[in-house]
């Protein structure tokens, strides 16, 4: 018989990392996928500060310019075009070029994993206490901007939360 060592759960990392793998490969963001991805997360168990390290490595995939398929492609292509509307701002100051590559990983997190966004913060009472999401508002030092991204994740989180787990 064949002995299968036994292995303690995943890190975090490599729950991120296969979640991006899935991500990068899909050729639709469809029923099937998003139960692919949620049955990956749910044999590993949630960690704290999984969601965190999957925008993480989605970014790290985006800054690599990794292959993508169908859906990662559509789901980028709209995220990018969400955030272009910075690009003069982000040309004038390249040491934030990194804000723009969360912000594109962020959207596309959105459209194919929207669950997830409950977990970075973004819920139906509005943005969570302690979170990744709290932690970014912090930086608007009260005042978010009216068609920010940020905005309309905290929008979405509200009128959609509910669906998202």
């Amino acid at each position: 018989t064949d002995h299968v060592p036994y292995q303690d759960n995943k890190s975090e990392a490599e729950v991120a990392h296969d979640i991006i793998i899935k991500l990068f490969a899909a050729e639709k963001n469809d029923a099937a996928l998003r139960a692919d991805l949620q049955s990956t997360v749910h044999a590993c168990g949630w960690y704290d500060g999984l969601a965190a390290a999957i925008l993480s490595a989605l970014e790290q995939a985006i800054k690599l310019n990794a292959d993508m398929g169908s859906a990662m492609k559509d789901a980028y292509g709209k995220a990018a075009a969400a955030v272009n509307h910075i690009t003069e701002w982000a040309e004038a100051h390249p040491e934030m070029a990194a804000v723009v590559v969360t912000l594109i990983a962020l959207g596309v997190l959105a459209l194919m994993m929207p669950w997830l966004m409950a977990y970075l913060g973004f819920t139906e009472e509005g943005i969570l206490e302690a979170s990744w999401a709290a932690r970014w508002q912090t930086s608007y030092r009260g005042f978010v901007p009216k068609g920010s991204l940020f905005s309309y994740l905290q929008s979405l989180g509200t009128k959609i939360g509910r669906n998202w787990h």
